[in-house]
């Protein structure tokens, strides 16, 4: 026998003669712990807590949480006028201490600039169109200096009446923006339409002429504001000069970082 293999040692008592082993009781060591029996106990008529109206501001969080769960419990068990109020009372707590949350964000928010977007998401009117003026002033000239280097591939198909719809803004924006368009009938062309794994009509593509290289910009009907958008975008993305986590971000941001 090999020295201390107790198996042998033991194997008189058996597989079912083991011990259970032995959970040390868990230690009473706040009033979290206390707060937390008022939900696994029975409830008597008595006040699930000692708690009065000023106690419940000092509490943490954690063990306010406990107590209203455990008052709104108590009075639906025993819907009693005294169990309602204390429940509402902490109801009434939890509302005010949401607000004075709210007021001191708001005023802290204001001492600290950087930690809000109303430098780059302005929310009053004035403000909304002077940064929608300066969107656009910077989508067009983008979409001016890379008319050269880029094109749009159409995919429709006969029968189509959202490629109808989308034809309309994609003539708009060709004539005012002075880019190429190629229009490819999937039908007429179904081994292009499978090398761009396209299925959908409408589908439109954002190719480079240098490098062949193409993003889908839309599948489906697109207004002709987001078109211009979403060039704007991916070309932007295609150049190297952002990335798919900087993608909604307009160029002009970076002055305001």
């Amino acid at each position: 026998m090999v020295a201390g293999d107790t198996f042998w040692e033991d194997r008189k008592r058996g597989y079912f003669w083991y011990d259970d082993p032995v959970l040390e009781e868990p230690k009473d060591e706040d009033q979290y712990v206390k707060d937390q029996q008022v939900i696994i106990q029975p409830q008597s008529e008595a006040s699930p807590d000692n708690y009065s109206y000023e106690d419940l501001f000092d509490l943490h969080p954690d063990q306010f949480k406990v107590v209203i769960d455990a008052r709104l419990k108590h009075a639906v068990h025993r819907p009693t006028e005294e169990n309602v109020l204390r429940f509402l009372e902490a109801t009434d707590v939890a509302k005010k201490k949401s607000r004075m949350m709210a007021n001191v964000a708001g005023f802290v928010a204001m001492q600290n600039p950087r930690l809000t977007g109303e430098s780059r998401y302005p929310y009053s009117q004035p403000g909304r169109s002077a940064y929608l003026q300066q969107r656009s002033t910077e989508i067009k000239a983008n979409l001016e200096n890379f008319k050269d280097q880029y094109a749009i591939i159409a995919f429709n198909e006969a029968g189509c009446g959202y490629c109808e719809a989308q034809e309309d803004i994609l003539a708009h924006f060709e004539n005012l923006n002075g880019w190429n368009v190629r229009r490819i009938d999937i039908g007429g062309n179904p081994k292009l339409a499978a090398k761009f794994e396209v299925e959908i009509t409408p589908t439109l593509l954002l190719v480079s002429r240098a490098t062949q290289a193409s993003q889908i910009i839309s599948s489906g009907v697109i207004s002709f504001d987001e078109l211009n958008k979403r060039i704007y975008q991916l070309v932007r993305l295609m150049e190297g000069r952002t990335d798919p986590q900087q993608f909604y971000n307009m160029d002009f941001y970076k002055a305001s970082d």
